[in-house]
């Protein structure tokens, strides 16, 4: 990285050296307070020491030099070594435009804008802002199964998309759906299960499948538990099916029969 004290501005930074702080230095200069620190280290360049009380009270030089341009004069001219040429051919636009249209037609960043106009004492821009591009909603891994939501336990879903068990809850709780309550023996009534893989030795194939598969479904209602086979492509349609032929009702249960022929 070129070294700042081999800049064509170096002289006119130490002339201000001993009445700007390093900050306003390197606010100046648009470079960092260390950077300069550093060169003054380097140059076995001393500064006046600071006087006491608030730096507003500190005695500055009056001369035009040390003054900032004031804005609209055009006779200022541009710091040497500085990107202020650059914004200089579009300064008409400052204040009119945002800075960043100014920074994109002068090629530099926004903050090298904001810089300059702060030190020709240029207005920002205060007019409409652009309206925010619309986001893509966000999609989801759970969206294909979300019709087993609160029918199925949610283990069931996290297993079929894929996911952790507390990525469906969270779906399902956001969405304001139910849980598929888990029913105890004192009542008369069976535990909500998982795909039932015992029969297939672990075997359960996962779907969406491109031939119809048959699926035993146990749904629960007002009058206990019905079990029925239903060929579907897949354990989505199989409990969507399943759950319009017995008109209602929840599902408790399904496994993977075998593939119809």
């Amino acid at each position: 990285m070129r070294r700042i004290e081999t800049f064509d501005w170096w002289p006119d930074l130490l002339a201000l050296k001993d009445e700007l702080s390093l900050r306003e230095l390197a606010d100046r200069f648009e470079v960092t307070p260390g950077a300069i620190s550093a060169a003054f280290k380097r140059t076995g360049t001393a500064r006046k020491p600071a006087p006491p009380g608030p730096r507003a009270l500190r005695k500055r030089r009056k001369s035009a030099e040390s003054l900032p341009p004031e804005a609209g004069d055009s006779s200022s001219s541009p710091r040497p070594g500085s990107k202020d040429q650059l914004i200089e051919n579009h300064r008409h636009l400052l204040g009119v435009v945002p800075d960043a249209d100014v920074a994109k037609k002068a090629g530099v960043s926004v903050r090298t804008v904001a810089s300059y106009r702060s030190r020709n004492n240029v207005p920002g821009y205060t007019g409409p802002r652009r309206p925010s591009a619309k986001r893509r909603p966000r999609t989801s891994r759970i969206d294909p199964f979300q019709k087993l939501l609160g029918t199925v336990p949610d283990r069931v879903v996290a297993e079929q998309a894929g996911v952790s068990l507390n990525a469906v809850r969270n779906y399902r709780v956001k969405r304001g759906i139910q849980a598929a309550r888990r029913r105890n023996a004192d009542d008369g009534s069976v535990a909500t299960n998982s795909v039932n893989n015992a029969s297939n030795n672990n075997k359960t194939p996962i779907g969406p499948f491109n031939g119809a598969q048959a699926w035993r479904v146990t749904i629960a209602n007002g009058t206990g538990e019905q079990e029925r086979v239903v060929v579907a492509d897949n354990l989505i349609d199989a409990a969507t099916r399943a759950t319009q032929s017995a008109n209602g009702g929840r599902v408790t249960s399904i496994a993977w029969v075998a593939e119809v022929l």
